[in-house]
């Protein structure tokens, strides 16, 4: 990714050379930093509050509460996951952040979620199935609360940040719904290839 952000920007130093807009390249790269030093200001504070309330959550032992309520919903998408083992646990704090809408929280929980299932399922060089699904999760996850696109919106101006709501609900339910069909169908044909 480093290579392509420097191939992109020594191709736009050289066309602002050849289409001699040098100082207009120079005014573009002053004023998105500047901008980019006032979004990350304005939106620190939504991530330090969300991020602290999900250590709260884990301090106060709230996620294994959360864990039960998650339990009949997440016990018929994963198969074969211990629902008493640290894979289970991790999988519901990854899940809680997602729904809370914290991209940047969620993603060390998907992470160590991610380990203890490889661990549980006792894989070595492929993905097993709950991991694919839970990749799909992860990716496609139900937001509750979209707070950082909220906060975005916000940044940005948005009278109305939460107004996105609907369409966020309805379409990481869709996206989400689709991707388990998805990994549940081909899987069960991978197998029967694999057997027959």
């Amino acid at each position: 990714m480093s290579t392509i952000i420097v191939i992109i920007t020594i191709i736009s130093i050289i066309m602002g050379i050849y289409n001699n807009n040098f100082n207009d390249i120079t005014y573009s790269v002053m004023d998105n930093c500047n901008n980019s030093v006032q979004f990350m200001l304005k939106t620190v504070g939504t991530m330090a509050l969300w991020g602290g309330l999900m250590n709260i959550v884990k301090e106060s032992k709230l996620d294994e509460k959360i864990s039960k309520i998650l339990k009949p919903a997440l016990k018929s998408i994963f198969s074969c996951l211990n629902l008493k083992g640290k894979a289970y646990k991790a999988i519901t704090m990854n899940v809680t952040a997602n729904l809370l809408g914290l991209g940047n929280a969620a993603t060390p929980l998907g992470i160590e979620a991610m380990k203890r299932i490889k661990e549980e399922d006792n894989i070595k060089t492929y993905p097993s199935e709950n991991m694919a699904i839970f990749t799909l999760l992860n990716t496609a996850s139900i937001q509750l609360i979209p707070s950082t696109i909220a906060a975005i919106r916000f940044s940005h101006g948005s009278e109305n940040p939460m107004d996105i709501l609907p369409a966020v609900l309805i379409s990481s339910f869709i996206s989400l719904l689709c991707s388990v069909v998805l990994i549940k169908t081909t899987w069960k044909n991978e197998k029967r290839k694999a057997n027959g």
